[in-house]
């Protein structure tokens, strides 16, 4: 039997199939344009995806340069002692960039030197969070915290520094030990307490958002990948210190003469700090630490006392107790026990050779000359200062004994090499003679014999710094009566008497 289709389903295909037929009869007459319109959706939509991330790597960018601008004016701030806007600029760079330590860090360094201590543990905590392994971080949380009186935070980070094997470990450990003494552990470097001048310049310079990850030693401060930096001398040098001297620091310009004359505290002093009208039993002995800090309990934690005279530290501890209502008749006593910071080293022809202890600013040559005992065979000091040329002196000179040595000088003390002036004319034994420091030409004529007839007209010729001859005449007749000046004779003059 036949199957017959119903009509209602016969329709319905046959208008399924015109369709079908009516869309392929449309695609083909559009040709190649329909394909390219739907390449060109799906482009489309990658071109915004793209654009997005352009513009989303473009905020990122001017994000981290904002916050590199407010860190570098922050470094400038506080090495200029503005704290309370070197503070504000580190803010400002940490909420651009949360996650940089060194910025957390260098927030905690101006916290600290501002005395605003719970805020400086704030930071470094800041800072060990977006680098663990920091142990710089590590070892100021520590110092902070024993400034606080956490001993137990104070132990936390040595144990931590014990973990990262950090040589900070011994200096912390110090510290703690002598938590009942009024001073930290003497003997802990510029690394360990002052920021130094390797961090400053990571961290003065633009770049600062490209921190390598901590790889090889941990005990070193994260590094930058900065192509060009440039960092003032004045900046280095202030940030050097970790603290800004107090205005009250003379100018470096002083007189020569007023350096003979004050003393100014220097890391590696001892002093001896009294408050006379207090009953307290407490060590009165204070050691400068680097950085010029001195850690007295009673005024509240560490104060800067680098580059300045007794008096003045005695002045700025009396202000201090009377600002926290300790002692408000307070009288306070500031005297240097131990001097160890004022250096300099002789060497050479002496009986008594190394480093001596200044107790001025500047002494004499002589003041050294007498500590060291030169032998027998001494003539010369030779005296190299940083950043100038070397100076030669005689010991037979009385005025240049006067010459006077600065902090860091090396003295260097060596025989008198053997020297001659020259003596010819109307005189009895001409020739070469023996030059002794201070020997005038009327003594060298006379230890030439003397004239041998009258003679008065005396040419003394002398080399100059081109080599070349300058000539002058005396008379001897003048001379001896006192007109004129027996002029000293010097290496090397040539002595003609002519008539």
């Amino acid at each position: 039997m036949k199957k017959v289709t119903p009509t209602p389903v016969l329709l319905i295909l046959v208008l399924t199939s015109i369709s079908v037929a009516a869309a392929q009869i449309a695609n083909s007459s559009q040709g190649p344009r329909a394909v390219s319109n739907s390449a060109s959706k799906a482009s489309t939509a990658r071109g915004k995806t793209a654009s997005i991330n352009a513009i989303s790597e473009k905020l990122t960018s001017a994000s981290s340069q904002a916050a590199q601008k407010h860190y570098a004016a922050g470094t400038a701030l506080y090495g200029s002692g503005k704290l309370v806007q070197a503070i504000e600029a580190f803010k400002q760079a940490a909420k651009l960039q949360p996650d940089d330590p060194q910025t957390h860090y260098m927030l905690g360094m101006a916290y600290s030197k501002s005395k605003a201590y719970k805020e400086s543990f704030g930071s470094f905590k800041r800072a060990i969070q977006a680098w663990p392994d920091w142990p710089q971080a590590h070892f100021r949380l520590g110092v902070i915290s024993y400034v606080l009186g956490s001993r137990s935070e104070s132990l936390k980070a040595h144990n931590n520094l014990l973990r990262l094997k950090s040589p900070l470990a011994n200096s912390l450990d110090r510290i703690i030990k002598e938590e009942n003494q009024a001073t930290p552990a003497e003997g802990i470097t510029a690394s360990e307490w002052s920021l130094t001048e390797t961090e400053l310049v990571r961290a003065a310079g633009p770049g600062k958002e490209a921190i390598s990850a901590p790889t090889g030693n941990v005990n070193q401060v994260p590094t930058t990948n900065v192509e060009s930096r440039s960092v003032s001398a004045g900046l280095v040098s202030s940030m050097k210190d970790a603290a800004p001297v107090a205005s009250e620091q003379p100018a470096a310009t002083e007189e020569p003469a007023a350096l003979t004359g004050i003393y100014r505290v220097g890391v590696g002093d001892v002093l001896d700090i009294r408050v006379l009208n207090s009953s307290t039993t407490r060590s009165t002995l204070y050691s400068v630490i680097d950085g010029g800090l001195i850690d007295i309990a009673i005024a509240g934690g560490p104060i800067t006392v680098a580059g300045l005279t007794t008096d003045l530290i005695q002045a700025r501890i009396t202000a201090e107790l009377q600002r926290r209502a300790i002692e408000e008749d307070a009288r306070v006593s500031v005297g240097v026990r131990q001097y160890g910071s004022h250096s300099v080293i002789i060497t050479g022809l002496v009986t008594n050779p190394g480093t001596k202890f200044l107790r001025r600013e500047a002494v004499p040559l002589y003041v050294i000359m007498a500590e060291a005992q030169a032998r027998l065979d001494a003539g010369r000091v030779v005296i190299m200062r940083p950043g100038s040329p070397g100076m030669t002196v005689d010991l037979a000179d009385p005025d240049a004994l006067n010459f006077l040595i600065r902090p860091g000088d090396m003295i260097s003390i060596t025989a008198r090499p053997q020297e001659f002036y020259y003596i010819a004319g109307r005189i009895t034994y001409p020739g070469q003679k023996v030059f002794h420091p201070g020997v005038t030409l009327l003594q060298g004529i006379l230890a030439a014999g003397g004239v041998t007839r009258e003679g008065d007209k005396i040419e003394l010729s002398r080399e100059g710094q081109d080599r070349r001859l300058a000539t002058t005449t005396f008379s001897m007749k003048e001379i001896k009566a006192g007109k004129i000046q027996d002029p000293r004779l010097q290496p090397g003059d040539r002595i003609e008497v002519v008539r």
